[in-house]
């Protein structure tokens, strides 16, 4: 279960995170090193000669006719004459020989001639990267970036040979300078900048997982959460325990009662007290549950998973060891479909009619694009829930994605009619007014979508979720950014802990070239990210700002962002 709807959103970061560093594209580029016209070969005027042991001394002697007075060569010209010489090595694949004449060169270069010393070290630099030599392309990369900051091919050549020894940060400043110098036109160096940013989200995401403290999210959010478990036997006939004596409850009991009070700190410490000294085994297997569940909602997913697959060993009630391998498969579904659909798989085997199987294993074929898989089980759903507003409402936005892609203009109508019946009959579902909403902006009716939203908040007016998906349609309706960002602001005020509306008004800021204040929004989102996918990609959001402000330093630039 997710916070957002399980349709897709209007998309801002990922559209933010194209137009700063591109769409992914498989290609890769290869850099040559282009040549001056007109080298002078490897041996001509006595320039950086290749060595030759043993050869001996040649004596060229004047020619008696004509003895012309030497014309004193400056240091420049040397260096000039040192550098078409290591060309001509690096052309003909002897790059020993080309550093050399190039360092030669940068030795009697005038310290004043910035254009030529740059690219000395960026040529010595290509030299060495054939050599596979990464260190001193770096070094020599720097150098010449020193000399000339905007100098593409060092920016090139060092983020590539950055990226191949694990510079992640240096390689994403400096492929950030590229896409910027190169004015976001060269789909080679947009998605490198993807692929370096991804790397970094990733690898970043598992060391923040690793060291990351207990945070709960929204009440609303777990609400929601204990909501999409129909057949939970720990939720179910949870009012039994409201009218009973808080002081004589204890336990598991406890734990139940704060849930029900929503009073959510208080349960693992209840959990724990039953499962330390358990009245009956069913109570400790209840306790155990609803701490997983806990622990899953404050991203303990390592503690969730042993509580979980401890049950699903052991257990006897079949309620309770469905429960379990269905949180499991959706904690599997961040990482391992495989996985997650093995467990789905064996909780239908243990009871084919618990509606909570097919609906959640709807939601994993929905979000891995599998329209007509997840159409089949959200059917299955339905009719054996066929109360459930929430199944309802996926099931109808799945019918209408699925006829999309099947150009089936008679069921996108069919299924747009469905939701629009839905949201009168389910009017406390607040997931059917967004997927409406949505297929109103997919179809450019924006001022129905905007009724459709408004009609939301008023029928829940503490879910944050569709204030900041009102703010994104302003944005792709006729881009009112204003708008939008007080559409986010009040989502904020409503849920000071919607991870959601901190990384989309983030994006926004990075859009406007508030970079700073993007940063600490993204700050603000990462201890709210609920899974490692989530926390990669905020982390890879916050990465690409990040790198966006130190090349705005660098280059002198007021803001990066391309014109449009």
């Amino acid at each position: 279960m997710s916070q957002e709807p399980v349709g897709p959103k209007f998309s801002l970061s990922k559209w933010v995170i194209a137009l700063l560093v591109g769409i992914p594209v498989a290609a890769g580029a290869f850099y040559l090193l282009r040549k001056p016209k007109n080298q002078a070969l490897p041996d001509q005027n006595g320039i950086c000669k290749a060595d030759k042991k043993n050869a001996p001394a040649k004596t060229i002697e004047p020619t008696p006719e004509k003895q012309e007075v030497p014309v004193e060569e400056s240091p420049l010209d040397r260096a000039l004459k040192l550098k078409n010489a290591g060309n001509a090595f690096y052309k003909k694949g002897e790059y020993k020989e080309a550093i050399r004449c190039y360092t030669e060169a940068i030795s009697v270069c005038p310290e004043g001639e910035k254009e030529h010393m740059a690219t000395l070290f960026q040529n010595r630099a290509a030299a060495h990267e054939l050599l596979n030599d990464y260190e001193s392309v770096l070094k020599d990369c720097g150098s010449a970036i020193l000399l000339k900051p905007d100098y593409v091919k060092a920016l090139t050549r060092r983020y590539k040979a950055a990226e191949r020894v694990g510079h992640m940060r240096q390689a994403l400043e400096d492929v950030t300078a590229v896409c910027l110098l190169e004015k976001f036109s060269n789909m080679d160096t947009l998605s490198a900048a993807d692929r370096i940013l991804k790397v970094i989200g990733k690898v970043e995401a598992e060391e923040y997982m690793k060291k990351r403290s207990s945070v709960l999210p929204s009440e609303y959010f777990m609400k929601q959460y204990f909501a999409s478990f129909t057949q939970d036997p720990v939720v179910k006939d949870l009012s039994k325990v409201a009218s009973a004596e808080l002081v004589l409850l204890r336990g598991i009991e406890k734990a139940r009662r704060a849930l029900y009070d929503e009073r959510y700190a208080d349960i693992i410490p209840a959990c724990n007290e039953e499962i330390s000294k358990p009245s009956s085994n069913e109570a400790k297997e209840h306790a155990l549950l609803l701490k997983a569940s806990m622990n899953i909602l404050s991203s303990q997913t390592a503690d969730a998973m042993a509580d979980l697959t401890y049950l699903i060993n052991t257990s006897n009630d079949h309620k309770i060891k469905i429960n379990a391998l269905l949180k499991r498969a959706c904690i599997y579904m961040q990482s391992d479909d495989e996985r997650a659909s093995e467990d789905f798989s064996e909780a239908a085997n243990l009871d084919p009619n618990n509606p909570d199987v097919p609906h959640q294993r709807a939601q994993m074929f929905l979000l891995g694009e599998r329209l007509e898989n997840a159409v089949s089980e959200f059917h299955k759903a339905a009719e054996l829930n066929p109360n459930s507003g929430l199944v309802q409402v996926q099931k109808l936005y799945a019918e209408y994605r699925y006829g999309t892609t099947q150009q089936d203009a008679r069921m996108v109508a069919k299924a747009k009619a469905g939701l629009h019946e839905a949201i009168n009959k389910y009017p406390n579902t607040p997931e059917g007014y967004m997927l409406l909403a949505q297929v109103y902006n997919d179809s450019q009716e924006y001022d129905k979508a905007e009724a459709t939203f408004d009609a939301g908040i008023k029928a829940d007016p503490k879910n944050a979720s569709i204030l900041v998906h009102k703010g994104l349609l302003y944005l792709q309706w006729n881009g009112e950014m204003d708008k939008a960002i007080t559409m986010m602001e009040k989502g904020i005020a409503v849920d000071p802990k919607c991870e959601f509306a901190y990384e989309t008004l983030a994006s926004i800021e990075v859009q406007r070239g508030n970079l700073t204040r993007a940063v600490a929004l993204f700050d603000k989102a990462l201890p709210l990210a609920k899974s490692e996918r989530e926390a990669s990609h905020i982390l890879s959001l916050r990465a690409a700002a990040q790198a966006q402000i130190v090349v705005a330093k660098t280059l002198g630039l007021d803001s990066i962002l391309p014109s449009a």
